[in-house]
């Protein structure tokens, strides 16, 4: 999302397939100002952020399109890391040190593990280092479980400690939260069956 305020500066990118009789095209970009998460009937018309639609028939045909466009904003957000969620609370203390155990046997030396305070879910903080044009758009992940940021600097601290408080990516308040200033980009899979991936194309021809 690019703001039109000086000191704010969002984006937010959505690769979405669409579900309709099979013909050949080319990607299409959809711009739009505010917040608009494809999965939910809330939008935010919010200024300060802009969110670009990218939609082919399937995530991997949108892919090379998003490869190119992440190329050019690589220059002002040149680190890539992937949130996601382990979903549950661990409701034993068993659970909890499978997901800790887990974790660390896949983490690389910069990879954050974080848990909620109030619910007590885990998530988690992954460095992405391979280029996305050399990764499958699988590697996005599902649409609430997983979310992908650009942003300027690798010190993620006070990134950490927002996405400590999410258990998921859905509402708009979310995306408030993971876009608190201008250092953060998020890119979202929309990659799931259902038909609001094909009204919502529909609504915006």
């Amino acid at each position: 999302m690019l703001s039109r305020t000086a000191n704010r500066a969002h984006l937010f990118y959505r690769v979405r397939k669409v579900d309709f009789k099979r013909r050949s095209m080319k990607t299409v970009f959809i711009y739009e100002d505010g917040i608009y998460p494809w999965d939910q009937v809330t939008h935010s018309d919010d200024k300060d952020f802009l969110t670009l639609t990218l939609i082919n028939h399937e995530i991997k045909e949108a892919w090379p399109s998003w490869c190119k466009f992440e190329f050019l904003l690589k220059e002002k957000w040149p680190f890539r890391v992937t949130w996601g969620t382990y979903g549950i609370k661990p409701y034993r203390k068993a659970m909890e040190y499978v997901t800790i155990k887990e974790f660390s046997k896949k983490a690389g030396p910069r990879d954050i593990l974080l848990k909620n305070k109030v619910t007590s879910v885990y998530s988690y903080i992954q460095q992405l280092n391979t280029p996305s044009t050399e990764t499958a758009p699988s590697t996005l992940g599902s649409a609430c479980n997983s979310i992908r940021l650009m942003i300027q600097n690798e010190r993620t601290a006070e990134l950490s400690q927002r996405l400590s408080a999410l258990d998921y990516v859905s509402t708009i308040d979310d995306f408030r939260l993971i876009l608190f200033n201008s250092s953060t980009l998020s890119i979202r899979n929309g990659k799931v069956p259902g038909a609001k991936e094909h009204y919502s194309f529909k609504e915006k021809k």
